[in-house]
């Protein structure tokens, strides 16, 4: 038997929500929430999952019809039946990504178990850190090596299918690298380019409100088909975007702030803030945080606010009075790692 363990970090968009599918490159930082995969290897050729209250088996035959299938639909852009299928099966996107494992390494054996801090369905990227830990702990626990670039790859295959078929790599790339970094999508390929800045003394806010990423961006498509001259919202977070790198790089807390201000009222105009969003942000810069926005689709889940390290206490109050659930995080996370066998 070999046992392997490995972690991925969450991730929050700091920067360009709804803006990386219209040529607004994003900004991204991982943080130091993270999930666990623990994998053991077996003496026959069935795989088994568990985590927290779900649990699930099934064969290497299973694995490589389930990927059949999924490949079907996505090649016939079957999008509500993709959509449908995640919703009734919780394992769906792990079992789609170690289906391509199954397709590339051939049968194994495997109890694959998760344990995590990054609350579901929250924006925090917790589909992408629980695919790209299993992925590096299945290689390893089986003996085999793999890059960066692949292990990107593997793991997305949970989020693409997670969001209907399609999505970006956004997710995954952040779990697997790590730190802060910049991506954006070109015609032909995504593209994600490391940041060296200092951290960010961070704090978010989980309105606990489940929120679903096609169905905001769903509202997004139908929103700018209404009216394509409401593309000009994101023309300002183009604009915008230069000036955040620029305060990230020089550590302007200030001016980072007055700009998440600024994209937030872009993601208002949006239609995609909450009042359970806009009740956490209002309390977070009653609190003294300099700004505070959505992050991620929106339509629930989380936002972020940003104030001086010795304001963070404050901030995560007032986020909790608000009826929200706050996390002071460490931004600049390592990216997916393996661990200790015994932690």
């Amino acid at each position: 038997m070999s046992i392997a363990v490995a972690s991925s970090p969450g991730k929050v968009i700091l920067f360009g929500e709804h803006g990386v599918h219209r040529g607004v490159p994003n900004v991204n930082t991982a943080v130091d929430l993270r999930t666990f995969c623990r994998v053991e290897t077996r003496t026959d050729t069935r795989y088994s999952f568990h985590s927290a209250e779900h649990h699930e088996e099934g064969t290497h035959a299973d694995l490589l019809a389930f990927k059949a299938e999924v490949d079907h639909l996505r090649e016939t852009k079957q999008i509500d039946a993709i959509v449908a299928l995640i919703r009734r099966d919780f394992y769906a996107p792990g079992r789609y990504v170690l289906s391509h494992v199954a397709s590339r390494l051939g049968p194994f054996g495997l109890d694959i178990e998760w344990s995590s801090r990054i609350p579901i369905g929250s924006g925090l990227g917790s589909g992408a850190a629980a695919n790209s830990a299993m992925v590096c702990a299945v290689y390893a626990a089986l003996g085999h090596t793999l890059s960066q670039d692949d292990l990107i790859f593997l793991a997305w295959q949970g989020d693409a299918i997670a969001h209907g078929g399609y999505g970006s790599s956004l997710d995954s790339s952040t779990c697997v690298m790590g730190g802060f970094l910049v991506y954006t999508r070109y015609p032909n390929e995504d593209r994600a380019i490391p940041l060296s800045v200092q951290p960010l003394p961070l704090v978010i806010g989980d309105t606990c409100v489940p929120h679903s990423t096609n169905k905001t961006n769903t509202h997004i498509r139908l929103w700018l088909d209404e009216n394509p001259s409401r593309l000009y919202v994101f023309k300002a977070m183009g604009f915008l975007q230069p000036l955040f790198l620029e305060a990230l790089e020089s550590h302007d807390l200030a001016t980072l702030g007055n700009l998440m201000n600024l994209h937030q009222l872009l993601q208002i105009k949006m239609g995609v803030s909450i009042p359970e969003s806009d009740q956490l942000i209002e309390a977070a810069l009653s609190a003294g945080a300099y700004g505070a926005k959505i992050s991620g689709s929106g339509g629930g889940g989380i936002i972020i606010a940003l104030g001086e390290a010795e304001r963070t206490a404050d901030i995560a109050a007032a986020i909790n009075a608000a009826g929200g659930q706050s996390y002071c995080v460490q931004t600049g996370a390592p990216g997916t790692r393996l661990e200790a066998p015994d932690h």
